[in-house]
Order: structure tokens, then sequence, then C-alpha cells
């Protein structure tokens, strides 16, 4: 099964390269829609990427809107184009700061299933600590590209997923990890990836939470929001147990994916130019 992956991508420097290198062998392509704001040396890094490493051109980059991520339906446009684009059986939302560790058995994921599931480690600190509560352990993050397959949802919503209209019709009912309730069969992939999800600057953090919290008290003050963004666990990265749930972090001894040694200093050679 030919599978495509896809994001909208803005500043992502950090880890895309890696995510990229990673999967490149084992993936059908992987379709970027790069706001035009981006500034920070993701496109360079994409276009080193593309001409020294991608020979049988599977990554296929372009510029998409700069879109305010308030903007329900420019947000999910973004994913849309991703997924009009796309060529293979199936598309898989592998955000940049994704690292598959097992990418070989990218070429066993069978034929079947709707939908298909990935497990997750989710770190936060450094590459040594694991959010061990607070963040999902699998993402149903794989589709197949039939049943008029659409993203929808609002940035950190509650219902932000892929849904497929011939089955779902208009309603977006999110499920998360209760797979058995979904109207279509979810598989396990057998994938396993690594999300560097809290190892992003401080500000970074702040802001993302931020706009996830906007999103789900739209009635809410600017300012409160902020100041909850401030408090939350995934930005302070201090173990919580308060409102915003249970939020655990353990160092652990895991290994660190070969990628990041193998180019590390290739790329950082070309952000610095």
């Amino acid at each position: 099964m030919k599978i495509s992956v896809i994001s909208p991508v803005k500043n992502e420097v950090q880890f895309i390269g890696y995510s990229v290198m990673a999967v490149l062998p084992y993936i059908h392509e992987l379709i970027y829609n790069v706001a035009r704001g981006t500034n920070d040396g993701t496109v360079e890094i994409l276009d080193y990427i593309q001409k020294k490493y991608d020979t049988d051109g599977k990554i296929k980059w372009f510029f998409g809107d700069d879109f305010n991520v308030h903007d329900m339906p420019a947000y999910n446009k973004a994913f849309n184009d991703c997924i009009e684009r796309s060529t293979g059986d199936a598309v898989w939302f592998l955000h940049p700061d994704m690292i598959v560790t097992n990418p070989e058995a990218i070429k066993t994921v069978k034929d079947g299933p709707l939908a298909w599931f990935t497990t997750l480690d989710s770190y936060a600190k450094d590459m040594e600590t694991v959010i061990t509560k607070g963040r999902a352990a699998r993402w149903k993050n794989i589709h197949a590209k039939k049943m008029g397959i659409h993203y929808f949802g609002g940035y950190g919503s509650q219902n932000e997923d892929f849904y497929h209209k011939a089955i779902t019709g208009d309603a977006h009912a999110h499920f998360g990890e209760l797979f058995s309730a979904y109207p279509f069969r979810v598989g396990d992939s057998g994938l396993r990836v690594n999300h560097y999800c809290e190892l992003k600057p401080y500000k970074r953090r702040r802001e993302k939470m931020a706009n996830c919290l906007k999103t789900l008290y739209p009635d809410s003050k600017g300012a409160d929001m902020e100041t909850m963004a401030a408090n939350h666990p995934r930005v302070t990265l201090e173990m919580s147990s308060g409102m915003f749930g249970q939020f655990d972090f353990e160092k652990k001894d895991v290994k660190i994916p070969s990628v990041f040694e193998k180019y590390k200093d290739e790329f950082e050679k070309v952000v610095s130019k």
C-alpha cells in the first residue's frame, strides 16, 4: 500500500529534516503545505534534502496561504489541499516534530481498514524525558484516501481529525483512542513514533497552548488564555494533577533515533548559512 505523508508546515526547522530522513526510503511521498510566513530555515532544509537525497522525487512541498489557526476554513483547507495533491492509497498526518522509529514497517501496512493508528512516545524538555501521563499513547492519523476523506476541526479542538463524508456525513464526532466507537474499522499500523512535542522553546510552547485554549474557550478573554497557557504543564513542563488533568514526566534510558546523529552537523550548516 502506498502511503502519502501530509502536513501543513510553519517554522518547523527544529525537527522536519530528521522527520523526512527517517521515512524517505520507505514512504510513497511527502506532501508539505508550507505557510508563506515560514522564515526559520524550514524551506532551506526541505530544498537541501530534495536536491541531495530525494532522487525519486518523493518530497512535494508547496507554498500555501499564511493562515491564522483560528480561521478554521483556512486551517482545514491547508490539510485538504495536501490530501488533494497526494497520490497514495492512504494519507498520514505525520507532524514535522514526529520521528518514526521503525520506518521499515511502513512497507508492511496492509490495506483493509479505513484507518490505522500509530503508537506514540511523547517527549518534553529533552530526548530522554517521556511524558508518561497527559498525552495519548495511540493516534489514529493514517486514513485510506477514499469515501470522501477530508480534514475538519479547529486548531486544538476536540474534534480535529480526518473524516469520511460517505460514512460520517456532516457529523464530526471524535472518539480519541476509543477506536471501536468509530463507524469504520481502525487497524494497528505497527508503526512507532517519537513525538518531540514539548522540546520546542518556551515561547513557542506557550503560543501553541494559548492558541489551543482560545479554540476551546472562544468566549474567554485573550489575557485569560495567555495566563492559563503560561500555567499549563505542557508549557511549564512540571508534573501536575490540577485543572489540566494529570501530567507526569519521567527521565528514561531511551534510544535516540540515529537520524539525529547522522544529519545534525549537516542540517545545522544549512540553516546557519
